[in-house]
């Protein structure tokens, strides 16, 4: 007997809670405005000005001084670029040319540390805050872009990287050559210097020997 009503409250206790259930989703079809959740994706609520969402660069503020990358504590912000010359294809900052600028959202904390300490104001935290996927290889986005990293990205990261490396050996043949020129340079003999003769004193000729007696 026992048995038999613990069998049968469980089913009185399921059926309960679907008849509960039932009588809400009712209640709100026949009364919508009594809903108070929003119809997202169509839907979004309303995001504070100060809301940590996804971020966005201001490429072309950006002076390649890698100090967002420096302070985040996870280090999930990846960056490359040069100073040294003019990448054609590149991202133009400021005085510099940006190859790659990414976060990985799948390590970020959304601490905001990587805000405050850029000298040009050019990365933000924004109000978007659906980043969701099925794995990991769409959690990191390319703010050049301002998309999820691509295949395609990766790719031009990696040609990036090659000129990069181009310009670096150039620049360091081109220092080396000078090296090399001003030591030539300072190894070679100064011309012999010609000096005048100085005038003789006036009124004193070549001595004579005296005459002996």
């Amino acid at each position: 007997m026992i048995m038999h009503a613990g069998y049968f409250g469980s089913i009185w206790k399921v059926s309960k809670s679907l008849i509960l259930g039932l009588g809400i989703t009712l209640r709100y079809m026949l009364k919508p405005k009594e809903v108070v959740t929003i119809q997202y994706p169509h839907e979004h609520d309303d995001i504070p000005d100060r809301h940590r969402g996804i971020h966005f660069l201001e490429t072309e503020k950006c002076i390649l001084c890698f100090q967002c990358a420096n302070a985040c504590p996870v280090d999930c912000i990846y960056i490359e670029g040069t100073r040294d010359g003019s990448i054609t294809g590149a991202y133009e900052g400021k005085k510099c040319e940006v190859t790659r600028f990414s976060i990985d959202y799948g390590l970020c904390l959304f601490c905001n540390l990587c805000i405050e300490p850029c000298p040009e104001d050019c990365i933000h935290m924004g109000k978007d805050y659906d980043f969701s996927g099925m794995s990991r290889d769409v959690m990191t986005k390319n703010l050049l872009t301002n998309r999820v990293e691509t295949v395609d990205d990766r790719a031009y990261f990696a040609w990036g990287r090659t000129e990069i490396e181009r310009l670096a050996e150039e620049k360091k043949k081109a220092r080396a050559a000078a090296a090399a020129a001003a030591a030539a340079a300072k190894a070679k003999p100064a011309a012999t210097e010609v000096r005048p003769t100085p005038p003789k004193a006036p009124g004193k000729g070549p001595s004579v020997p005296e005459e002996s007696a």
